[in-house]
């Protein structure tokens, strides 16, 4: 019998803990398109939003391991990176924009709000003090909800 879940309820589909390096980004693609299947319709979209926040975390989170959490929801995915989350190192509430177009750094997490249709956030694990960063993703977006994603609106 499959189980049902609830409004609240989430099925956790994976976890891993990565080493704090350059190559985290990379394995964290691997375990999600691992968790979810290559063919999975969030499968862009979750990729890409695991590379961005397991690479703000490497980029800002301390030195110690990350965790990747990915769980489904009735509607949508939770996608959940904990770092160690260094004190001077606090996300922003509103996703700061790179100042020119040759900027290299400052889109991530704007990019993880598009995403997510602005379901994302972050909190601080109060046992631990890391620092969790999260979001949601639609479990099956449309056709028209990807083309707005990757070649922009109208």
């Amino acid at each position: 019998m499959i189980p049902i879940l609830t409004l609240t309820e989430h099925q956790e589909l994976g976890v891993i803990r990565l080493a704090c390096d350059t190559r985290a980004p990379y394995r964290a693609r691997e375990a999600v398109t691992a968790w979810v299947g290559s063919a999975h319709p969030s499968g862009e979209i979750l990729v890409l939003a695991a590379s961005e926040l397991v690479t703000n975390a490497v980029l800002h989170g301390g030195d110690d391991d990350i965790e990747v959490t990915l769980s489904q929801g009735p509607d949508f995915l939770r996608l959940v990176v904990t770092d160690p989350g260094a004190a001077r190192s606090t996300p922003v509430p509103v996703p700061r924009q790179a100042s020119t177009l040759y900027a290299e750094h400052g889109r991530g997490l704007a990019i993880v709000r598009a995403l997510s249709r602005d379901r994302w956030g972050s909190y601080r694990l109060p046992a631990s003090g890391r620092r969790a960063v999260w979001c949601d993703l639609d479990l099956h977006p449309t056709p028209a909800q990807l083309d707005e994603l990757f070649h922009g609106s109208a």
